[in-house]
């Protein structure tokens, strides 16, 4: 007796391909309205988007120039944008010689000294003429900078940022970083490495008489994505001497190494560290550098620049942004705009196809309108169809003999 066959599916409806399907038909009464329904909900939704960011207020300026700028000068590339009408003056700025300080860490051994290095600070002189109300967002933009290229995005460890040690061979063994010398870099990378390292103070009163505005704090906390904390943790390397700083941030620590006074940084709280690891789409970006929790009334201000991240060397600009936050996030008109251009499309797409329907309606299951593959029936053709030359009938060859 013979076996069944040993993979036979079982018999089930599943299996059999004899589940319950439902086939809309599309007609025109089913259809027409679905375009008028889209119209009519996302006009007034794109409209609503519109408004609420025009609620939004921005602000933003150029300051690459100010490298070289030795006397007061005005800062290029100014927008000012708000629900109110008010004037926004071009905030004025000026290069100097600095000191910048970092301090050792915590628990260090009493006497260690602070590393001092020199920096070219910018001052800039800003008026603020309308109130930002909270959160208000400070962002740096960059152009011109590919942070989307292939090699970039894939120049990283994952295991050395997830706070497992790992030696030179091991990690040119993954293929993420390639670090040419005998001591690992840590955190290794071209995107460690190029890391935005400006150093932005927040707003101070200007030196104005009569005096206005006041000295207002950018946080650096909650400004990186939550699902970007998770990924970092704290080195997991106990012998710092063994590892050394990526080459743009040896300035930071003495003689350019890491040591217990000086450690490196800890990632898995280092937020301006974090934002900078999720790589752009594009070659122009925003990313965040500090959230101010208060009202940010209107003024006169100061804001000091440490002038350190080079971009000169690749033909783009910086600027810095301060923006409120509206209900769908920072000043973009694009998603309300589509949502009209969709609505106008509907509506119109819904008008042709109507005035087409009544001109020349077509008869749902009108069998003259049916064709096998050009050839056909006796039951499909037209009553006023001729056959073939011959007088044969026409047959399709979906017909039985």
């Amino acid at each position: 007796m013979d076996e069944p066959p040993k993979h036979r599916p079982a018999n089930t409806s599943f299996k059999q391909q004899r589940l319950k399907a439902w086939q809309p038909i599309l007609t025109a009464k089913s259809v027409l309205p679905t375009f008028f329904i889209f119209g009519i909900l996302f006009a007034p939704l794109g409209g609503l988007l519109v408004w609420r960011n025009g609620q939004v207020t921005e602000m933003s300026f150029e300051y690459t120039g100010c490298k070289d700028a030795l006397t007061p000068t005005q800062a290029p590339n100014v927008n000012f944008v708000s629900s109110s009408s008010v004037g926004y003056p071009n905030p004025m700025y000026i290069i100097g010689n600095a000191t910048q300080t970092f301090e050792p860490a915590p628990g260090s051994p009493a006497g260690t000294a602070s590393h001092i290095v020199a920096v070219n600070r910018c001052t800039v002189n800003i008026t603020i003429p309308a109130d930002f109300q909270p959160p208000v967002m400070l962002y740096y933009k960059l152009t011109n900078f590919y942070q989307n290229h292939r090699k970039y995005t894939k120049s990283l460890d994952y295991k050395q940022l997830s706070g497992v040690p790992a030696t030179v061979e091991e990690i040119n063994g993954r293929k993420g970083c390639k670090i040419e010398g005998a001591v690992p870099i840590y955190p290794c990378g071209l995107i460690a490495n190029s890391m935005f390292d400006d150093t932005i103070v927040g707003l101070t009163a200007a030196p104005t008489d009569p005096p206005t505005g006041g000295d207002y704090i950018f946080l650096p906390n909650k400004i990186a994505s939550p699902a970007d904390k998770g990924k970092y943790t704290k080195y997991g390397y106990t012998n710092l001497s063994s590892i050394i700083p990526p080459a743009n941030w040896q300035y930071r620590y003495p003689n350019g190494v890491y040591s217990d006074a000086f450690p490196p940084p800890d990632i898995s709280t280092d937020e301006h560290f974090q934002v900078w690891m999720r790589t752009a789409g594009w070659s122009t970006f925003l990313k965040t550098y500090g959230r101010g929790t208060e009202v940010l009334p209107k003024g006169n201000y100061q804001m000091t620049i440490d002038m350190r991240f080079p971009i000169d060397t690749y033909g783009g600009k910086k600027f810095i942004v301060i923006s409120s936050i509206g209900a769908m996030g920072g000043r973009n008109n694009f998603l309300g705009i589509a949502y009209i251009v969709v609505a106008i499309i509907c509506a119109a797409l819904g008008v042709v196809f109507t005035a087409f329907h009544i001109a020349r309606p077509r008869i749902i299951g009108d069998h003259s309108k049916i064709s096998f593959g050009g050839e056909a029936t006796a039951h499909t053709r037209a009553p006023n169809r001729a056959d073939d030359a011959g007088g044969n009938r026409i047959r399709s060859r979906y017909e039985d003999d």
